[in-house]
C-alpha cells in the first residue's frame, strides 16, 4: 500500500510542478520588501533552520529550488523548513508562504500568528519513527544493566588510581536485570 501512496504522491508533484507557478507573487510590491543580493529569478527559496537532511533536500530540485541550509541568509524564502529552531515572527521574511517542522508537533512555532498571517504550518509525524525506535531500544538496554552508573563508577575509580584492581570485584555491582520475559509498559506515544 506504501508504493501506491508514494506513486500517487509523486503524480501529484509532477502534475503540481507542470503549472506554471509564479515565483514572485507574494504580500505587497517586491520592491518593499526581500533582498535582491539574494534572489534568484524563477526559483522558489528554502530557509532551513537547523540541519536537514541532506537525503531529504536532496528530493528539491536546483533547477527549480534555491535551499538555504542553516547559517545561511534565506531573506527570500518562500518556505521555511525546521526542526527544534523556536521560529519568531522575525524568522519569517514577507515572502514566506509556508513552514514545515521535519518531525511531530509544531509548538515550536508560533501557528496562532502564522494563521493570522496566512501562512500555513506543517509537520511530518513519523518520519524519524525509526530512529526513535532504536533509541528507545538502546535506552532499555542501558537502563536495564545499569551500563550509565558503571561507566560513571570506572571512571572515578581511574582518577582515584584504583580501577585495575577494582574493576573484576565491583563490576557485581552492576549486573542488572535481563529483559528477557519482563512486561513492557508504554507510556506516552509521543
Amino acid at each position: 500500500a506504501g508504493g501506491a501512496v508514494d506513486s500517487l504522491e509523486m503524480d501529484y508533484a509532477r502534475r503540481l510542478a507542470a503549472k506554471k507557478v509564479e515565483v514572485e507573487h507574494g504580500r505587497g510590491q517586491w520592491e518593499s520588501y526581500g533582498d535582491l543580493d539574494t534572489f534568484t529569478p524563477g526559483k522558489f527559496q528554502i530557509k532551513c533552520f537547523n540541519k536537514i537532511s541532506t537525503k531529504g533536500l536532496g528530493r528539491f530540485g536546483d533547477e527549480k529550488y534555491d535551499v538555504r541550509p542553516d547559517g545561511i541568509s534565506g531573506a527570500n524564502a518562500h518556505a521555511i523548513l525546521l526542526r527544534s529552531h523556536k521560529l519568531s515572527e522575525e524568522d519569517v521574511p514577507k515572502t514566506c508562504r509556508a513552514i514545515a517542522r521535519c518531525g511531530s508537533g509544531v509548538n515550536n512555532i508560533p501557528v496562532a500568528r502564522m494563521t493570522e498571517l496566512g501562512i500555513p504550518v506543517f509537520n511530518t509525524p513519523g518520519a524519524n519513527a525509526n530512529a526513535v525506535k532504536e533509541l528507545v531500544f538502546c535506552a532499555m538496554l542501558i537502563g536495564s544493566r545499569r551500563i550509565v552508573d558503571g561507566v560513571n563508577h570506572m571512571k572515578e575509580l581511574g582518577r582515584q588510581g584504583t580501577a585495575k584492581e577494582r574493576v573484576e570485584k565491583d563490576k557485581a555491582m552492576f549486573g542488572g536485570r535481563e529483559l528477557k520475559g519482563k512486561t513492557l509498559a508504554v507510556i506516552g506515544l509521543g
